[in-house]
């Protein structure tokens, strides 16, 4: 059996873990204000609808980091009497993307203790990434929308009333802010600077959180459920995703942070056989092969993430 490492590994995550997460503060007012700006340069006629448009997508794509986070604690430090802004940091951050944040964070956490087993929440995108891509995650996105299902994942996660009633009526005022505006004469616009922008870059994020990283959903274990996809640009385009697995090992990590992490316990990765491939992930049958050949028992320390 390989030596054990998790121990140096979590000694190399903490010395990473800050108190205050500042670029992720950063980011969630850049949000708001990137939002706010081309929203109102394309009302004003400044800069065309749909140029609004792509730079509201963008923006839409990078929010999810900052729900993220704040799902994690990892805004502000567990230990700091203001943990309580971790989740409101995430709240404000879900309501551009329609996502209810306690059913969310209870899903995530779960999609944690048993990634890419069938328990898992996110195992739906488990398939070729044309199918996962073009109508799983499109479903998923639209299932967002949907009170009955949001109102079945408040009950199978067993939130608290008082978080279930929150959801509830996060849900009524994304409706009433959608139909106050459409009743403005503001549907158009609605279309053109949130509706698609948010598939779009909504649509993107989870392929780059959920597919990518996790392909072929179907390998268990603390070193290879996921993976690092090392390619030129990679950790500013996705946001640090593509040390997916730097997060599942130690989510209190700060997302940009995953690169440090990584370069520092790079051999200890290597010598568990952790899965370290380029841009696109390698073919299922050989990531399963890659791992087949690993003595029983090497990858029975998953708790040791503390997700």
């Amino acid at each position: 059996m390989a030596h054990n490492t998790i121990k140096q590994e979590i000694e190399v995550g903490r010395r990473f873990s800050p108190v205050v997460a500042v670029p992720t503060l950063l980011l969630l007012a850049g949000v708001y204000l990137g939002l706010g700006l081309s929203t109102w340069l394309g009302l004003e006629d400044y800069i065309p609808l749909w140029l609004a448009g792509l730079a509201n997508g963008i923006i839409l794509y990078a929010t999810y980091t900052v729900v993220h986070e704040g799902v994690h604690d990892n805004i502000v430090s567990r230990k700091s009497s203001f943990r309580w802004f971790n989740m409101t940091a995430a709240f404000l951050a879900a309501l551009p993307l329609w996502l209810l944040i306690y059913p969310h964070r209870s899903s995530h956490i779960v999609h944690h203790r048993k990634c890419n087993s069938e328990a898992d929440p996110d195992i739906y995108a488990r398939g070729s990434f044309g199918v996962v891509a073009l109508w799983r995650i499109p479903l998923a996105i639209l299932g967002q929308f949907n009170p009955f299902e949001q109102y079945r994942l408040c009950a199978e996660h067993g939130l608290s009333p008082w978080q279930r009633y929150f959801s509830y009526a996060s849900f009524a005022l994304f409706v009433a802010i959608v139909i106050s505006i459409c009743a403005l004469g503001y549907a158009y616009e609605l279309l053109v600077l949130w509706l698609i922008p948010f598939f779009i870059g909504y649509g993107v994020m989870l392929v780059l959180f959920t597919w990518v990283p996790h392909h072929p959903h179907s390998i268990l274990g603390r070193y290879h459920d996921t993976r690092c996809s090392l390619w030129p640009g990679g950790n500013l385009l996705t946001q640090g995703q593509n040390y997916h697995l730097i997060h599942h090992m130690m989510p209190w990590v700060p997302w940009y942070r995953y690169e440090r992490v990584f370069e520092e316990i790079r051999p200890l990765l290597e010598q568990q056989r952790a899965i370290i491939d380029g841009f696109w992930p390698r073919p299922a049958r050989e990531s399963i092969e890659y791992t087949s050949h690993l003595p029983a028992g090497q990858d029975d320390n998953k708790a040791a993430s503390g997700a």
